[in-house]
């Protein structure tokens, strides 16, 4: 989502270049901003997929770009040779240093060999910014992972059953699924409607449930009207396993100010204290080990009780943002 958010956003001063991996027929909506759209078909982590990729890069080497824009520092590895003599802005929302729990000065060495063709890095808040290593915070730009401006219509549920929670995103055990689990064999009528990409084969599985509408992936214009219309709350809960997720920065905060739609989310992440203050909806104690019973008991009683401050909804737009995307690539 964050992607094709960009892609349009560069479109507007670049003719873009892409290069990306994925089943052909799913993550292609930010294709029609591009020029030359190159998806290798498979899986990203595929031996085969890595060896296309590599040879694709190769015969890219020598060209010239304006600006090259890369995701996450796991790519760096299959571009480092077109990098140098390059204006390079690397965008980390997913950190691979994170995920294995060595933020700040940790791996410094290796740090510095792979930031060092970079000239702007996009990090999505001041809190990971504030986890990134030291010598790199002066190539630091916050670009936030605020949506498109919602001027839908936002429908509220005023009867009693069935509650609605809409899962979508990133759909993984770790991000959401063993909550949804617990939440289903506690109560046999609340409703949940799934979008967008599995992570592994438990929310395949989840997907099936009777009281689950699996939607596919899509927009996040589209997954932006579903909370709108049919959705009571968001989830947005990350297992506290790793330094990854207790930091996460997602954009369902934001899609939730947009929607007026109260989120689920869990104190162990750093975000949940901005639901909290600003009253964007239940915070529960404990990913593991959370009373689903109390849960879904406050779910009922609060819903459409949540009061969403209308500068919130005006401030957090990508299109108040998109400035910054543009400055970091020089335009």
């Amino acid at each position: 989502m964050r992607i094709n958010k960009e892609l349009k956003s560069l479109s507007k001063a670049f003719e873009i270049t892409f290069i990306g991996s994925g089943i052909s027929n799913h993550d292609c909506y930010g294709k029609t901003f591009c020029k030359y759209f190159y998806l290798i078909d498979g899986k990203r982590n595929n031996p085969l997929t890595i060896i296309k990729q590599t040879l694709l890069v190769a015969r890219l080497l020598f060209k010239k770009f304006d600006s090259i824009h890369i995701i996450n520092e796991q790519l760096m590895i299959f571009y480092y040779p077109l990098l140098f003599r390059q204006h390079v802005v690397l965008d980390i929302f997913d950190s691979i240093f994170l995920m294995k729990n060595q933020s700040n000065n940790n791996l410094l060495l290796l740090k510095r060999i792979i930031y060092a063709p970079v000239a702007k890095i996009l990090v999505t808040d001041q809190n990971r910014k504030a986890l990134m290593p030291a010598f790199t915070h002066h190539k630091i730009h916050i670009l936030e992972n605020f949506p498109n401006i919602f001027n839908g219509i936002i429908k509220q549920n005023n009867s009693r059953e069935p509650l609605t929670i809409l899962y979508n995103g990133w759909l993984g055990k770790y991000r959401g699924t063993d909550v949804v689990n617990k939440i289903l064999s506690v109560d046999d009528k609340i409703r949940v409607i799934m979008a967008g990409w599995f992570a592994d084969d438990e929310s395949r599985k989840l997907a099936m449930h009777p009281q689950v509408e699996y939607k596919g992936i899509m927009r996040q214009e589209e997954a932006l009207t579903i909370a709108a219309h049919d959705a009571d709350y968001i989830l947005c809960v990350y297992a506290p396993n790793s330094e990854n997720n207790i930091n996460a920065s997602p954009n369902k905060i934001y899609d939730a100010i947009q929607t007026r739609k109260p989120l689920i989310t869990n104190k162990e992440i750093k975000v949940s204290k901005f639901v909290k203050d600003n009253n964007l909806g239940i915070v529960i104690e404990d990913y593991n080990n959370f009373d689903s019973v109390q849960l879904i008991k406050d779910l009922y009683t609060l819903k459409n009780s949540f009061n969403f401050n209308e500068n919130l909804i005006k401030q957090y737009t990508w299109e108040n943002i998109e400035g910054e995307l543009l400055n970091a690539h020089k335009v």
